[in-house]
């Protein structure tokens, strides 16, 4: 079993990124995205989720040429509580269902968000194989 790697460190993200950047289906699904994105996983207190984490990255042509923390202007802000990303990771609601559903609020152009939905979900699933350690009442969802 692999090490977990708790959701949104800089471990985490940078192995977000060599999975992304390896994968050819990505590669061909994002290969017209030219975008950035801000994912805003909100703090929840009541459940031991402290602190808000914000993370981003950029897409070009089908590749992450870019990933950090902390804010910066980007074509994209996605903001949830941090259950709804924990949710999503897990398989319980896909991403653009909770676009749809307002579950995760989106700033940004929503048609051109909705076109890359098969890049996306694939996204989600390569996201879905990286061994991830949640935080506080979400500790026992971890996997991997």
């Amino acid at each position: 079993m692999n090490k977990r790697m708790v959701l949104g460190s800089d471990e985490y993200l940078s192995k977000f990124k060599e999975k992304i950047n390896s994968d050819k289906e990505y590669a061909e699904l994002a290969s017209s995205v030219d975008d950035s994105y801000t994912l805003v996983l909100q703090s929840e207190p009541d459940k031991g989720i402290q602190e808000t984490r914000v993370v981003g990255f950029e897409i070009k042509e089908g590749k992450m040429t870019d990933i950090w923390t902390g804010e910066r202007e980007t074509s994209f802000i996605l903001s949830a509580p941090y259950r709804v990303w924990v949710d999503i990771l897990l398989g319980k609601i896909g991403a653009n269902r909770a676009f749809i559903t307002r579950k995760l609020s989106i700033k940004g152009n929503m048609p051109r968000l909705l076109k890359t939905a098969k890049a996306t979900d694939k996204l989600v699933t390569l996201l879905r194989e990286l061994p991830t350690e949640f935080h506080g009442e979400y500790k026992s969802k971890s996997f991997g």
